[in-house]
């Protein structure tokens, strides 16, 4: 049976044109503004909780993998309805109004119940958006620069988090954690000035709102959309929560510069993240995923038995630039094998199941780490590594389909 077309872009592309169209740069820009806000807030959460409100670290890990998993699984019904009201953009803006008011809660948090209720009302309100973007951005995107496209937002995303990170430790020096909290609202409200600058436009023959789950649009969610899944899943088991490096960070140095540890965090993606993407549309993604694994299997040997500060940041900058080269070239796969009218919902249940991943995986470490020591916790991700890598041989006939999208 022949199956749906894979590229279903509703952009025009011109091939004379090698640029990103306006409201392609206004997403861009939207996620750089937002992840300051976001990173600003997050860059310093985990020294929070367990300096000022004695928290250990297996429940703060614990809290970190469960709010993202809420933040993920929320993100299948925004994709859902995404894709059924054929409107991705007013659920971008729904996410980032509440964003922008649950912010300045954290600043009057003094429990960890309280912390734990602003945080999952953080994450839903980040996961309504998220979905819907990135549909927007594989909708708009040039359909042979998908990868690109996906690793040039998250290098801009990452870039802003960047931004956000330095900008918590410079506020953090002068002040305290409730100004930081309040601050981290303002670069949420010019996010939502920068969402009401993308245009949406869709031809008049999909303006009308239809049931995207008809047999000739699930046709597209075909053996291919389900390994890609699989694949995903297994990589995101070797990452646990980015506040245990921050922690670990913190037996190496003072605690309150351990919050810079998201700085490298954060320029790993910034730097790698569309370099990769480009080099996955040029020279096939499977082969960029092997090399993202190895990346990653390298950074946690940098930093299983190391007191150097250099060492530290070195590989946290590597694991965060593969993390996030990771989940561009899968978006970007799921992308260019969905029909459009699913991608909303096909992306939702790519990062519902990250999120189930990151949670197992962030309990795993942190009871590993509490109980035992960091080095059993990385030497956990390092076998779910080489377990990604065994799997990337074990389809090797859909693997050699998944090569031929780029």
């Amino acid at each position: 049976m022949k199956s749906m077309p894979f590229f279903s872009s509703s952009a025009k592309e011109n091939p004379k044109n090698r640029f990103w169209s306006r409201s392609i740069w206004a997403i861009f820009i939207y996620g750089l503004t937002l992840s300051i806000s976001t990173q600003m807030l997050y860059s310093q959460l985990a020294l929070y909780l367990k300096y000022e409100l004695k928290i250990g670290e297996s429940r703060i890990a614990l809290m970190d993998g469960f709010v993202e998993f809420v933040s993920y699984l929320v993100r299948i019904c925004a994709g859902i309805l995404s894709d059924y009201l054929r409107n991705r953009r007013l659920l971008m803006i729904v996410g980032c109004a509440i964003l922008c008011l649950i912010k300045p809660i954290f600043a009057m948090t003094s429990s960890a119940v309280q912390v734990l209720w602003a945080e999952i009302a953080e994450r839903l309100a980040n996961g309504i958006q998220a979905c819907p973007r990135d549909a927007l951005i594989a909708d708009q995107g040039p359909k042979k620069r998908l990868a690109a496209a996906f690793g040039l937002f998250k290098s801009l995303k990452t870039t802003g988090a960047l931004l956000g990170a330095i900008a918590s430790t410079a506020i953090l020096h002068w002040s305290n954690y409730k100004i930081l909290f309040w601050c981290a609202g303002i670069p949420a409200l010019i996010a939502m000035r920068v969402l009401l600058c993308i245009d949406e436009r869709l031809p008049k023959t999909r303006l009308r709102r239809t049931n995207p789950f008809q047999k000739k649009y699930l046709k597209s969610l075909d053996k291919r959309f389900w390994i890609i899944l699989l694949l995903a899943g297994i990589c995101e088991l070797s990452h646990f929560g980015e506040s245990l490096l921050i922690l670990r960070t913190s037996a190496i140095v003072s605690p309150r510069l351990a919050g810079i540890t998201a700085v490298f965090m954060c320029l790993g993606p910034a730097l790698l993240s569309y370099p990769l993407g480009s080099a996955a549309d040029r020279c096939g993604k499977i082969q960029i995923l092997k090399l993202c694994l190895w990346l990653s299997i390298f950074s946690y040997l940098f930093m299983l038995d190391t007191n150097s500060p250099a060492i530290m940041f070195v590989g946290v900058f590597v694991l965060g630039g593969q993390q996030a080269s990771l989940q561009s070239i899968f978006l970007s796969m799921i992308g260019e094998c969905v029909n459009e009218r699913l991608r909303a919902t096909a992306i939702g249940l790519f990062y519902s199941l990250m999120g189930l991943s990151y949670m197992t995986a962030s309990g795993i470490c942190g009871q590993l780490w509490e109980n035992h020591g960091h080095k059993y916790a990385f030497f956990y991700a390092m076998s779910i590594c080489f377990l990604g890598l065994a799997a990337l041989k074990f389809f090797p006939k859909t693997l050699r389909e998944l090569q031929l999208l780029h």
